[in-house]
Formats: C-alpha cells, structure tokens, sequence
C-alpha cells in the first residue's frame, strides 16, 4: 500500500517501511524514512536509478 511510495527499497524489510508511511517521525532514526521525501538521500539503500 504504502510501500509503494518506498519503491521497495533493496535490502530494507517492508516492517520499517510500513512505519515510515505511518509516521515520519523515524527519519532522525531510518535513514530509509528519508526516502519518502528525498530518494537520492536514503544512505546509499537506494536503487541505481535514484544515483542517476
């Protein structure tokens, strides 16, 4: 559902992803969370797409 916003991040579960769509208030903790608003900034979990 929400994931999709993640884009399924590559080697991030789906657990963290479903918090993060809840609340926001994991990006000081998940870099992943940044991803929702900033792809090209999740820690290098990215996929190669968000590089280019």
């Amino acid at each position: 559902r929400r994931i999709v916003r993640a884009r399924g991040r590559a080697g991030a579960p789906q657990a963290p992803l479903l918090q993060i769509a809840a609340g926001p208030t994991h990006s000081s903790d998940d870099p992943i969370e940044v991803d929702s608003e900033s792809e090209e900034f999740t820690g290098g979990e990215t996929e190669e797409e968000t590089e280019d």
